[in-house]
């Protein structure tokens, strides 16, 4: 398992209020979002985001190896690369749907953790407008002391819900 180094987004979905604000910034600087919001059938509101894995399934899965893991952490997909192949084996791959079928001339999307904006010393977009602080953009290592029982409980509850949206599409 490879070592994960960096800074990478934790979101507490217990402090996640469901406002789609994460959104609709991605939205208004990029175009189309690379974050999307979704809602389980109890009624929680969260967003389904890249979480930047150590070993990404999606890299793993791309034929054409559009996409690939920085050194650092975040997990980067070129869109020429991917114009190119159109396998979208990543969108099935990503345990946590968080690549995009977009429909368009390059097939899928994915955060970047706001790249363009890090180069800059900014910090991604979604964490800078999350009203209540649910978005973090921290060292790997902060992680394990960000979890708490409550974000634990939330997470579970997300998971499962990300688990039926696979499930769905798999049998859809």
């Amino acid at each position: 398992m490879a070592e994960q180094r960096g800074k990478r987004l934790f979101i507490n979905y217990h402090k996640c209020i469901g406002c789609e604000s994460c959104e609709t910034i991605c939205k208004f600087l990029y175009g189309e979002p690379r974050v999307r919001m979704t809602r389980t059938d109890d009624g929680l509101m969260f967003p389904l985001y890249c979480h930047h894995c150590p070993n990404p399934p999606c890299a793993k899965a791309c034929p054409a190896k559009a996409i690939v893991r920085e050194l650092e952490g975040p997990v980067l997909h070129n869109a020429k690369i991917c114009r190119e192949t159109k396998a979208m084996a990543c969108v099935r791959a990503c345990p946590f749907q968080a690549v995009f079928l977009t429909g368009r001339e390059v097939p899928v999307l994915k955060c970047d953790l706001c790249a363009g904006r890090r180069e800059k010393g900014l910090l991604p977009a979604c964490v800078e407008v999350c009203p209540c602080g649910a978005i973090l953009y921290v060292d790997v290592a902060e992680v394990k002391n960000l979890r708490t029982n409550e974000s634990r409980a939330a997470r579970k509850r997300v998971m499962a819900h990300i688990k039926e949206l696979k499930k769905t599409a798999k049998d859809g």
